[in-house]
C-alpha cells in the first residue's frame, strides 16, 4: 500500500505532523488556536512564552495501527509569524518592550 503526500498531513509510521502559524502576540501572551486532526478540528492551548519551533503532541490523534493496537500520535510544530511592516505606533511600542 502506497499512500500519498498530503499538503497539511506529514506522516511518519502512525504519528502525523502539521506546521501552524501564529503571530508574535499570540506567541508571547498566549492563545487558543483550532487545529485540524485526521478525525475533525480540536482546541489547543498555546502556552506564554511559547517559542518558535515548539513542538506540541496530541496523544492519540495520530494514524489507527492496521493491527488495532491503538493510535500514533499528531504534532504540532508552532511557528511564529514576524510582520514585514509595523506602523509607528507598533514600532515604538515593540522598541520599548525592548527596553524594559
Amino acid at each position: 500500500v502506497e499512500v500519498k503526500p498530503d499538503a497539511v498531513y506529514k506522516r511518519d509510521g502512525l504519528d502525523v505532523y502539521i506546521e501552524k502559524d501564529i503571530s508574535f502576540p499570540q506567541a508571547a501572551l498566549g492563545t487558543i488556536i483550532i487545529v485540524p486532526t485526521i478525525d475533525s478540528e480540536v482546541n489547543l492551548r498555546v502556552r506564554p512564552g511559547t517559542q518558535p519551533g515548539t513542538m506540541v503532541r496530541l496523544k492519540g490523534q495520530g494514524i489507527r495501527d492496521p493491527n488495532g493496537r491503538g493510535r500514533g500520535d499528531q504534532y504540532i510544530k508552532i511557528k511564529v509569524k514576524v510582520p514585514e511592516k509595523l506602523s509607528r505606533k507598533q514600532r515604538e511600542i515593540l522598541e520599548e518592550f525592548e527596553e524594559n
